[in-house]
């Protein structure tokens, strides 16, 4: 469900969030802020009750912090991460992990080659720093445009179907990517072999766009008893 409004700063943003254009997008922005961090614990419960045996998935793996979490339970752990620099930092985070395996590439809807845009404060001086933000569907502005880098991407409900096992955890920070596979796995037979989905959304890229979709992914995912999915994680 939908987090509750709770304080009257919530009550006011609450009530902001009706305004149209900027004003109700910024109100918007700031109640999810807050709701958010009241869901924080919802993900240490989930990886508290998650045993070997299990399999999660973390999409966006970036340097390892949340792979090595789930690894830590004993689950088995697939990680994915397109960017050189913090694949190479995942490789160092999780070397003496035997139940983790990495996977070099992009998760998308669709089999693909696309151009992964950095960070304007990345370097290739540091080039595992400011990765968290590298993103396949929007470029930062001011950000150099020759830092891009084609990766590979993976159909990930394929590639998901094809493990024929069931999910544990399904965990997504892949920076506006998050919208098309969402959208497509909401009503896909593979939802119900995942116990739960957690999503970092990114609405910010293109709120007129992206503002309705987040509304109707929630409503759906509140009409499904398997499996839990909290798009108010990060």
């Amino acid at each position: 469900m939908r987090p509750s409004v709770e304080g009257p700063f919530e009550r006011a943003m609450a009530l902001g969030v009706r305004v149209p254009g900027k004003i109700g997008y910024i109100a918007r922005r700031k109640l999810k802020r807050r709701q958010c961090a009241r869901m924080q614990d919802t993900f240490s419960e989930v990886l508290a009750d998650t045993r070997a045996g299990d399999l999660c998935i973390d999409l966006g793996a970036n340097i390892g912090e949340i792979t090595c979490r789930m690894a830590a339970t004993g689950a088995d752990v697939i990680s994915f991460e397109p960017d050189p620099g913090a694949f190479e930092a995942l490789q160092a985070a999780t070397v003496d992990l035997p139940n983790v395996t990495l996977v070099h590439k992009a998760a998308g809807h669709k089999e693909d080659s696309l151009l992964l845009h950095r960070s304007a404060r990345w370097s290739p001086d540091d080039p595992s720093g400011h990765t968290q933000g590298s993103s396949l569907v929007h470029s930062e502005e001011g950000a150099d445009a020759s830092n891009a880098i084609r990766v590979e991407v993976v159909d990930i409900i394929a590639y998901l179907e094809s493990l024929d096992r069931d999910i544990r955890i399904l965990k997504m920070d892949i920076e506006g990517a998050e919208w098309d596979i969402m959208t497509r796995l909401i009503d896909h037979p593979l939802l119900s072999r995942i116990d739960c989905i957690f999503v970092e959304t990114h609405e910010r890229q293109d709120p007129a766009r992206y503002v309705p979709v987040f509304e109707a992914l929630q409503d759906r995912a509140e009409q499904i008893t398997k499996p839990y999915i909290n798009l108010y994680w990060v």
